[in-house]
């Protein structure tokens, strides 16, 4: 079963443990558009945990990555892990399934860029695919990207300035991390989707609703 629930939900169920074993069906992420952004929870793999620690404001998330044009793929800057052995890093685009294949936790959010804002935005990831993983982590070029910073230069690139003007800084290492997007005055939560063992069907409540 499936249900959406609100961050504090979310967070209850993950330290409950209340999500072995269960797995969220692409069918559950309903109303979908290009260039909405999927965030992966920070419980998703070590990596993402990782992720989320370098986050100095919102700590759920620890992935994200750009819905494509065509609707039904994922388009992420991957580290070419998780049982991948030998694959390098690099932007790719994924079908929704397999994105969301390893996510027990995810976050539906919304992207107010729109015409050819919006067109920019999601062309830039496109073009972006192939590129590999900055495993730096640095910020002085685009030939390599990480996955916030991604969508840090898609975002830029539609909004036609930095969209992330103020980043995150630690240990004297400037960075955009994942939660400069979470919170990000462009984008918006419109969902988060927990998937959870029981009977009873989907239950969906949007941040919306949850007011």
């Amino acid at each position: 079963m499936l249900r959406k629930v609100t961050a504090l939900g979310a967070l209850w169920l993950a330290l409950a443990g209340g999500l072995a074993g269960a797995q969220i069906s692409p069918d559950s992420l309903t109303g979908l558009q290009p260039g909405d952004l999927l965030f992966k929870g920070a419980d998703t793999a070590t990596g993402t945990r990782v992720a989320a620690g370098w986050s100095l404001a919102d700590k759920r998330w620890g992935h994200v990555g750009i819905v494509a044009a065509d609707g039904v793929s994922v388009i992420h800057a991957d580290t070419g892990e998780n049982g991948r052995s030998g694959e390098p890093g690099e932007v790719r685009r994924a079908p929704l399934s397999d994105y969301i294949s390893d996510a027990t936790t995810l976050g539906h959010y919304t992207v107010f860029l729109t015409g050819s804002r919006r067109e920019a935005y999601i062309s830039y990831a496109e073009a972006a695919v192939g590129l590999p993983f900055d495993r730096g982590f640095s910020l002085k070029t685009d030939s390599s990207l990480y996955c916030s910073e991604l969508v840090w230069r898609a975002l830029s690139a539609g909004a036609g300035e930095d969209v992330v003007p103020v980043k995150s800084e630690r240990f004297g290492r400037v960075y955009v991390s994942v939660s400069d997007l979470s919170k990000n005055a462009l984008a918006q939560e419109a969902a988060v989707i927990v998937a959870t063992e029981g009977q009873g069907g989907d239950k969906q409540t949007t941040r919306a609703e949850a007011r």
